[in-house]
């Protein structure tokens, strides 16, 4: 039993520490706030909520790791020339809510694995002038998310 806690012990504590320095490295990172135009967010080894009540959102960018992110811009206005957001997620999940009135492009690369799936309005049924919403992923090992409809993948 003593052989066997010494290195659980270790194990614990490098656990510990490089969650820790996940945090530091992603806070360092960030940009912007929820009323912010344009955003950056990041997380590694941890969730991520994100809600943006911008009045002119230009671009975001959000970035996962080791996690899982659910970024909401329901509540955001965007620019009169359209936005775009960036999504990177590489062994994590990651759900982005959008407006139902947006018109959303979504461009996805995934590397090794993964998948995106897209659930919003189609553009046929939008008028011509909609908002547009231009969302470029990137996905290794994981999986995103662009959907209007938050209760069906249980976010928010």
């Amino acid at each position: 039993m003593r052989t066997l806690l010494k290195p659980l012990v270790v194990l614990v504590g490098a656990l510990v520490v490089t969650r820790l320095a996940a945090i530091v490295v992603s806070k360092q990172l960030e940009e912007g706030s929820e009323v912010s135009d344009e955003f950056r967010r990041l997380t590694l080894l941890g969730g991520l909520e994100f809600s943006s009540r911008a009045r002119g959102l230009r671009s975001g960018e959000v970035s996962v790791a080791l996690g899982g992110a659910t970024v909401d811009l329901r509540n955001a206005t965007l620019d009169p020339a359209g936005a775009t957001i960036l999504l990177e997620n590489t062994l994590g999940g990651l759900v982005l809510l959008v407006r139902d009135e947006w018109a959303v492009t979504v461009t996805d690369t995934i590397l090794g694995g993964g998948d995106t799936q897209v659930g919003v309005t189609p553009p046929t049924e939008l008028p011509d002038d909609a908002p547009r919403l231009d969302v470029q992923v990137l996905t290794r090992l994981g999986g995103t998310v662009v959907t209007t409809d938050a209760t069906r993948y249980g976010a928010f």
